[in-house]
């Protein structure tokens, strides 16, 4: 397997070489999939050892070796509770339909980015991280006025989310 690799990694160096591009090796990190006895070999680019690395973003997700989604549901969940907090700071009307539309172009897009990848199943250890969520939704519904302190059932009905 490490020769196959190694084979690949010439094909790109001739790529460069066809195209005239070249790659910012330092940019280049290896990620180790935890999976099947992984022997972490070392790959070598234009005689340089790549980085290795147990995390990486790549198109704003968070992956790590263990294919856990929980640091990237994490982020998601922090960016969307400070846009809450930045958006009950400075909006000043906090109707229903002004608090709608936030909600639903900045507040939930962050939550359901690439949710295909990394969304939670319902079972066993997995209801805190769906709790969390929902947490969110809870706690910018309280922040609409006329709502606010109604049950979060009640609330989810008036705006029908």
């Amino acid at each position: 397997e490490c020769n196959i690799n190694n084979v690949d990694l010439r094909q790109l160096e001739n790529w460069e070489e066809t195209w005239l591009l070249k790659f910012n090796i330092e940019k280049c990190k290896v990620l180790h999939i935890d999976m099947n006895d992984n022997p972490r070999n070392e790959y070598v680019l234009h005689n340089k050892v790549l980085e290795e690395t147990s995390s990486e973003t790549d198109l704003g997700v968070l992956i790590n070796e263990n294919l856990n989604w929980n640091c990237n549901i994490d982020k998601s969940i922090k960016d969307a509770n400070r846009t809450i907090a930045w958006i009950s700071r400075n909006v000043i009307a906090k109707d229903i339909d002004v608090m709608l539309k936030i909600y639903k172009s900045l507040i939930r897009p962050k939550l359901e980015y690439c949710v295909q990848l990394w969304s939670p199943t319902a079972h066993h250890g997995n209801w805190g991280t769906i709790l969390e969520l929902e947490g969110v939704q809870r706690r910018f519904t309280r922040l609409i006025n006329g709502i606010g302190t109604l049950p979060y059932s009640e609330r989810l009905d008036r705006l029908k989310l």
